[in-house]
């Protein structure tokens, strides 16, 4: 029972330091650090934002129901709507996803093929072009734009769900951002 005791701390321990490390080495310089989980228990996908201090900031859930998934990032209430998030099939079975606005497409994400195990995407969007490069056994993602480091995502597996710790440079769209984060997770899950 003791040695139970003991591993269980232990194990606390090494998630109370992972947590505190999600958002300390990531090389984004004037962020803001938000934390992603994914909600256990419901139908599909579904998802809540907190901001560092720990407020819930935004929810992401299903649209619509049909072939493919169709996701929206809205405000806390569901009331305003950021971006929806469309996964688009695919004979070849190769992920992409349309990002839209107000019902119109503003960004195309396509996984890139790669076959060493990380997870590649393009993105082409009327806000830039990005890329995505990551590894989902390391749990750690890096979003460039143009080629400049503007956001990490790192991924830790907690007791009853995924948890992300995303970390968004200053002046960046934060819902498109964190539309990209959510188009990892579907592929890594999908």
């Amino acid at each position: 029972m003791a040695l139970i005791l003991f591993r269980l701390l232990a194990l606390q321990l090494v998630l109370l330091v992972t947590v505190s490390g999600l958002f300390t080495s990531s090389g984004v310089k004037h962020a803001t650090k938000y934390e992603l989980q994914q909600k256990v228990l419901t139908l599909g996908s579904s998802y809540t934002v907190k901001d560092d201090h720990g407020k819930s900031v935004y929810k992401i859930g299903f649209k619509t129901i049909g072939l493919g998934k169709h996701l929206q990032l809205t405000d806390v209430g569901g009331q305003n709507e950021y971006y929806s998030i469309k996964h688009v099939l695919n004979p070849l079975g190769l992920a992409k996803y349309e990002i839209r606005k107000n019902n119109q497409v503003i960004a195309d994400v396509k996984r890139k093929m790669n076959l060493i195990g990380g997870k590649k995407f393009n993105v082409k969007s009327k806000i830039g072009d990005f890329k995505i490069e990551g590894n989902f056994r390391s749990r750690e993602f890096k979003i460039k734009k143009d080629k400049h480091l503007v956001a990490t995502i790192s991924k830790k597996f907690f007791a009853m769900g995924d948890k992300y710790g995303v970390k968004i440079e200053q002046g960046q769209d934060v819902p498109f951002i964190l539309a990209l984060a959510i188009v990892v997770d579907e592929v890594a899950h999908g």
